[in-house]
């Protein structure tokens, strides 16, 4: 019966130490997402995406009145938001862990355009463009990351970590966009008006240079606040494309 009884007990004590050690968690959040204070390069994609957007419309309408290519500038703003799923795996005796992250985001990047220029022969203006738009650019869709974690503070129920990584973001989604134009010439005034309304994978048909994904490091910290042996509360903040500042729920699996 002792004999019987040891594997029992090696299998008993294990099971206490995979549980003491917590080895596998997953971390369920909600958060917000913006693009200040950074200039990440899904900004510069969605000014680019503007732009031509803006140009091939106002220019294709404008092009007998107007040879010249425009150049316009634009003004972002943003906002959304996004739900957080990861596994995270802490390695024995460490205070390293290895994580796969999910997001799935929804942004909203609203913005105007403009353009004035002009074209001019011995000084005299010949034609003068005065372009407007105004419109939104939502992204949409689920991001992955691959993260490493390390904790260098863990004080009773409260751990302090940092962790980097990869993230892989489908730059997918569409844009809307309301336009004026007003083109200025010796033989008078020609007015255009229109909109926009087109998804990102229609523009990429058109053989326009928009990327399928952006990728990009990844930087964060994040404070937890365990509640219960297999339960804690974290606050997470990330520069990646834009800042992420999110809250959640974490569950050790064993």
């Amino acid at each position: 019966m002792k004999a019987r009884g040891i594997p029992i007990l090696i299998i008993a004590l294990a099971g206490a130490a995979l549980a003491e050690s917590r080895p596998l968690e997953i971390q369920v959040s909600y958060g917000g997402w913006s693009l200040s204070p950074l200039r990440p390069l899904v900004e510069t994609e969605c000014e680019r995406l503007i732009r031509n957007g803006f140009s091939n419309s106002v220019g294709a309408a404008l092009s007998e009145a107007f040879l010249t290519p425009l150049v316009s500038s634009v003004n972002l703003s943003s906002s959304g938001h996004f739900f957080s799923a990861a596994l995270w795996y802490r390695f024995e005796d460490s205070r390293w862990s290895a994580g796969l992250e999910g997001d799935y985001f929804d942004f909203r990047v609203p913005y105007s355009v403009s353009v004035a220029t002009s074209l001019d022969i011995l000084g005299f203006p010949l034609v003068a463009v005065d372009g407007r738009g105004q419109g939104t650019t939502r992204l949409n869709g689920l991001a992955l990351s691959l993260l490493g974690r390390w904790t260098p503070l863990s004080a009773g129920p409260v751990e302090l970590s940092l962790q980097a990584g990869l993230m892989a973001l489908p730059f997918q989604g569409d844009i809307s966009m309301d336009q004026t134009a007003v083109v200025t010439t010796p033989a008078g005034d020609l007015k255009f008006s229109g909109t926009l309304n087109q998804t990102i994978d229609e523009i990429r048909s058109l053989g326009l240079d928009v990327p399928s994904w952006i990728f990009s490091p990844v930087l964060g910290i994040d404070v937890r606040f365990r509640i219960a042996p297999k339960l804690a509360l974290f606050l997470d903040a990330t520069v990646s494309q834009g800042s992420f500042v999110s809250a959640g729920l974490a569950f050790s699996l064993f």
